[in-house]
């Protein structure tokens, strides 16, 4: 991954294709398209049994693509919009969820009845179905604007209903073991897991921030550093003493190609110490722990960059398998050092 959100994608470099279609749809489509021209040909120059039609219009153009064309088609124009990696592969991993068996269907046949029955899956957390359907929903929209399509179907989808989910956490221990195991296995990658936990920093802008960011008292998280994540306004988030032990011990931010090297991180992390890290496991552990430690929705909303809303919602007297986050559990995590 390049830094600053760089992609890295140009058009001598297009996205890999999620799918590559093989049959004949394509020619039959041409054909019909040929021959509705030719009757539009001849009724303008009053040749044929031509009538006009009371059928609607179509809910395609006449180029109209399979899905697997616009699936690649979509992903390619966010590339070359500059779009962050990140969010070119979470959109590429939800829409390869819903190309297979339906990769040489032309785009304008699918309807709300076919996404219900596709988004509905058991083994799909409801905020899974309702993240992988606000995906296709927005390649469906970017196709109506290219007048590729007429409608969004997704748009008449019966969206799955929505639950709080469950925050998942380390307890002190957790952390202290994950820190301790990233110290001999990568200074820059536990400086940045550093961050995540005792400054709430998400995974995005551990990838991103520079360390002109890190001053005396504060960490200055920029709105072009949490480009492509959630957050848009500048924040200044406190450097607690233990932290500023952990940053002593060097590495350096950002860091580049992340994404791999986080991957074979968890993967080293779960069968040298037996815990399989959570996604934003470690920014949720700082939102908990700081609401505990502080009592003080406000400061905490300000340093995560959430609202209190959020806060409230997910993070108060939270207790995620049994443990309960107390103000001397969150004393206990704001003192871990090396």
């Amino acid at each position: 991954m390049g830094t600053n959100g760089s992609n890295g994608l140009n058009e001598q470099q297009p996205i890999e294709p999620v799918v590559t279609p093989v049959n004949g749809q394509v020619w039959c489509a041409l054909a019909e398209i040929g021959r509705q021209l030719q009757i539009l040909a001849n009724a303008h120059m009053g040749q044929g049994n031509f009538a006009p039609s009371s059928l609607p219009p179509p809910a395609y153009a006449p180029d109209s693509p399979t899905v697997v064309e616009l699936v690649n088609q979509f992903l390619l124009a966010k590339a070359r919009a500059g779009k962050g990696d990140r969010y070119i592969r979470a959109l590429r991993n939800s829409l390869s969820k819903f190309v297979p068996g339906r990769a040489n269907q032309f785009a304008h046949e699918v309807t709300a009845d076919d996404l219900e029955k596709w988004i509905v899956r058991p083994e799909w957390a409801t905020q899974t179905q309702r993240g992988y359907l606000s995906d296709v929903s927005i390649m469906f929209n970017w196709a109506v604007r290219r007048k590729l399509l007429r409608d969004n179907p997704c748009k008449q989808v019966e969206l799955p209903a929505a639950d709080d989910g469950e925050i998942s956490i380390h307890q002190p221990g957790e952390a202290r073991t994950v820190l301790n195991f990233a110290r001999g296995y990568d200074l820059n990658l536990c400086r940045a897991l550093a961050c995540r936990y005792f400054a709430g920093l998400r995974t995005c802008e551990t990838d991103r921030i520079e360390e002109s960011a890190f001053r005396e008292k504060y960490i200055e998280v920029t709105k072009d550093t949490a480009k492509g994540g959630r957050a848009r306004r500048r924040r200044l988030v406190t450097l607690q003493p233990n932290l500023r032990a952990w940053l002593a011990l060097g590495g350096e931010l950002p860091i580049l190609n992340s994404g791999q090297k986080w991957q074979y991180f968890n993967t080293a992390l779960k069968e040298e110490t037996g815990l399989e890290w959570l996604p934003n496991v470690a920014r949720h552990s700082f939102c908990s722990y700081h609401i505990a430690r502080w009592n003080k929705m406000g400061t905490t909303a300000n340093e995560s960059g959430n609202s209190e809303a959020m806060l409230l919602k997910h993070y108060r007297e939270i207790s995620f398998k049994g443990f309960l986050v107390t103000k001397q559990a969150a004393t206990e995590f704001f003192s871990i050092v090396p």
